[in-house]
């Protein structure tokens, strides 16, 4: 049987019509593919990430979530609180991606790098009770009573002149599990000092002032500044097998982040 040559080229012309069609579609599915990311958030840093009533909140989860709006058409990003110890470990360990929100301590923690462009400048001070004080602490007696001193679980945020007076035994630390649990020891003078991001601590005693009316936190003064840091998402250093998106998603939430920072900033300006 002989195929009219008319039906041969209509038949090809249906076939190359088909093949360009179900190149489109696949490009068009590939355009939409999105690669699910998970950041590690530290689940008791309020205001910055915390969880309240099950839900994560925050200043730091608020600005993620903004920026992750921008890029969804490629991430999907999902925000998971943890305890900062096992936020840290699981980079350490190179099973987790990115983790909320972690100063830059390039020497300590080697498993983390990059960081993403600059959140927030936090500032760390010093809590005590009266008659409690780490202003000149270089300057005291090392045969005295050593002041204890509390600090979050995994936190790193002691200067110099603080891990110095730890080695000469002026200084003993206390790590105990977040903000709360932190200025409720002060608070019952478990300890005598207490070392935090400012916001953080104040946001704690107002919530222990609140579940515990009966507590006396009028003792409780702001002592000295320690230092002055800025907060990041960090990312994990290596594992580029495990995370291939790694390079593009910074790229792109950076970007992102700075967006959502400018339009904060605008609008604290014209408040």
């Amino acid at each position: 049987m002989i195929i009219p040559i008319e039906k041969k080229v209509c038949s090809w012309s249906l076939m190359v019509a088909f093949s360009i069609l179900l190149a489109l579609i696949t490009l068009s599915v590939q355009a939409k593919l999105q690669y699910r990311v998970t950041i590690l958030v530290d689940g008791s840093y309020p205001p910055y990430s915390y969880l309240e009533n099950g839900k994560l909140t925050g200043i730091y989860v608020d600005l993620v979530y903004q920026a992750a709006k921008l890029i969804d058409d490629k991430y999907s990003v999902e925000l998971q609180a943890v305890p900062w110890k096992r936020g840290l470990a699981a980079l350490e360990n190179g099973d987790g991606f990115a983790l909320l929100p972690p100063y830059k301590h390039i020497k300590r923690r080697p498993y983390i790098w990059p960081y993403s462009v600059p959140l927030q400048e936090e500032v760390v001070v010093a809590f005590c009770n009266r008659g409690a004080s780490l202003h000149d602490i270089e300057e005291s007696d090392t045969n005295a009573q050593p002041l204890n001193v509390g600090i979050n679980a995994g936190y790193v945020i002691l200067d110099e002149t603080l891990e110095k007076a730890i080695m000469q035994g002026k200084i003993r630390l206390w790590e105990n599990k977040d903000t709360y649990s932190n200025v409720l020891k002060l608070s019952k003078n478990r300890i005598d000092c207490y070392v935090n991001d400012r916001l953080s601590t104040l946001h704690g005693i107002e919530n222990v002032k609140f579940l515990h009316p009966e507590l006396d936190l009028s003792n409780i003064v702001e002592d000295r500044e320690v230092l002055r840091r800025t907060a990041h998402i960090g990312y994990v250093k290596d594992s580029i097998n495990k995370f291939p998106y790694k390079h593009d998603f910074i790229k792109q939430m950076d970007e992102a982040l700075l967006i959502v920072l400018a339009r904060k900033n605008a609008q604290t300006v014209h408040q």
